[in-house]
């Protein structure tokens, strides 16, 4: 392996793709490189892996969701099933790579990657489609630049164990509050409920929950929600009382204390910082954006929150 960066020619700007629910897309052999994220529902990926002679070497299936990077290569053959019960709708960009450099062997490269393993692949994916949105040539270049930055990362950044996937109870949760959320915009989901979703006593929850996050999954959940209206107050110019009642919360007062306490100011004084405020902040700290950019992800359909815009 040499110590040279790789040397790529991107084709477009990230682009946004919807399906309707049990929609397919393939089969297709790729002729470059791709890089897709989920941004609502999921998919089942199939890939049929060959190489350079073109010699049939595995089939490899994965399961989608947001908060996963997938990585398609030149020369495969892959498909997809959609989402069977709602819209899904992810990002994508194709490239080609002229020169692999410190990327080694593509045969050696995953497939699959969490956004917050490392957690910078989680911001590259949002500022790329930040930048979606600006037609200037000058952000093409800048995005080009990204997008090789994000292969390296993806390529070459080593697993931190201790970001890994959600616990198979988590995101049972997870997956149970988004669809909830994705119908309905963000509300409180009784414990019970989230403890029968993810198939665990209520005790046991709470002490995932409190070992791995510090707080309690309905705590954790109220901060989602938070980070909800933060966004909403930073992109919007929806008054206060109507990002409460967007984000779930019936009174105005009870929002703007809950807010103060998680952000150390009151939503007014928040919104008028705005370049200086950081709504991911308290699931920053809580460690919870593994969780929360899944749920955030839900809300891309509704006037509250959408996960193409969060900075």
């Amino acid at each position: 392996m040499t110590s040279r960066p790789p040397v790529m020619s991107v084709n477009s700007v990230v682009q946004v793709a919807d399906y309707a629910p049990g929609a397919t897309y393939g089969p297709r052999t790729l002729v470059n490189y791709e890089l897709l994220w989920i941004l609502h529902g999921s998919a089942q990926w199939r890939t049929e892996v060959y190489d350079d002679a073109g010699v049939h070497r595995a089939t490899v299936e994965e399961t989608l969701r947001p908060g996963t990077v997938a990585l398609a290569r030149r020369g495969n053959r892959d498909s997809y099933i959609w989402d069977c019960d709602r819209r899904t709708r992810h990002a994508y960009v194709h490239f080609q790579i002229e020169d692999f450099g410190v990327l080694g062997e593509p045969s050696n490269w995953p497939s699959v990657r969490a956004m917050s393993d490392p957690g910078l692949l989680d911001e590259l994916c949002t500022y790329l489609l930040d930048l979606a949105d600006v037609p200037s040539s000058s952000v093409r270049g800048h995005s080009d630049r990204l997008v090789a930055t994000m292969l390296e990362v993806f390529v070459s950044a080593p697993a931190d164990p201790a970001r890994a996937e959600l616990p198979d109870g988590v995101q049972r949760l997870v997956d149970h509050v988004a669809a909830a959320w994705a119908e309905s915009g963000p509300r409180i989901i009784p414990v019970p409920e989230l403890a029968t979703a993810a198939s665990l006593s209520a005790g046991h929850l709470h002490r995932i929950f409190r070992e791995r996050y510090g707080c309690g999954p309905a705590y954790a959940l109220d901060l989602v929600r938070l980070v909800c209206a933060a966004s909403a107050l930073l992109r919007t110019n929806a008054t206060i009382a109507e990002v409460a009642s967007d984000c779930g919360y019936s009174n105005p007062y009870h929002f703007s204390r809950r807010f103060s306490q998680a952000y150390g100011e009151p939503p007014g004084t928040f919104r008028r910082r705005r370049q200086l405020s950081d709504p991911l902040a308290p699931v920053r700290a809580a460690g919870l954006l593994p969780v929360a950019r899944r749920l955030l992800a839900a809300q891309s359909e509704t006037a509250v929150h959408s996960l193409t815009t969060l900075a």
